[in-house]
């Protein structure tokens, strides 16, 4: 059951990762991208509210508590994030850009990763490789962010697109970082059922 409830918020994670990856073709981000991305919030924090009700019935659990209970933080965490994204883009009045693919590729490609990992728990499989994968997607994401924040910055001249492209370049890298900590909770938790 936790193994399922914590693949359906990677899975819900991952389609709001793609679904953002893609409107960076628009010349615009619509509404619906808007509204959809708020729904798959709110189905995330469904699952996770779900996992917490299970968490304190349970009797065992396919990882330590406290593991489990960090991985599903993290994870929510990242969809919060991805969430917060989307309103900041419309909030600051920017365009969608392929500025934000490289490190929306690298989130998307490290929830991939945790959700293989996360399926290998109940078959007693290494999740501690598919973990290490993941932050290594993390890590990816932080040097997209380097990358396209050297992009931006190149340019002598500092404009209000500029501000705007920083900040939610920002948020993709915390992002990232939240992926990376779900990641380290899943590795803890392997290392101490092996």
């Amino acid at each position: 059951m936790f193994i399922d409830l914590l693949i359906r918020q990677v899975s819900i994670a991952l389609s709001a990762c793609t679904l953002l990856r893609d409107a960076q073709r628009e010349d615009e981000f619509s509404a619906e991208v808007r509204e959809q991305i708020h729904r798959l919030e709110d189905e995330g924090d469904e699952q996770r509210t779900t996992l917490l009700t299970e968490l304190a019935r349970a009797l065992t659990t396919p990882i330590d508590r406290e593991d489990l209970f960090r991985l599903s933080r993290s994870i929510d965490d990242v969809l919060d994030n991805l969430r917060d994204f989307t309103v900041e883009l419309g909030t600051y009045g920017a365009a969608p850009s392929e500025r934000f693919a490289g490190p929306l590729d690298a989130i998307a490609q490290g929830l991939e990763e945790l959700e293989a990992a996360i399926r290998t728990l109940s078959s007693g499989g290494n999740e501690a490789t598919g973990a290490a994968r993941a932050a290594k997607h993390a890590n990816d994401a932080r040097t997209a962010y380097h990358d396209a924040m050297a992009d931006l910055l190149h340019d002598d001249e500092v404009t209000m697109q500029t501000l705007r492209h920083r900040e939610l370049l920002r948020r993709l890298d915390v992002t990232g970082l939240r992926l990376g900590e779900a990641a380290d909770a899943l590795t803890s938790g392997a290392l101490k059922r092996a």
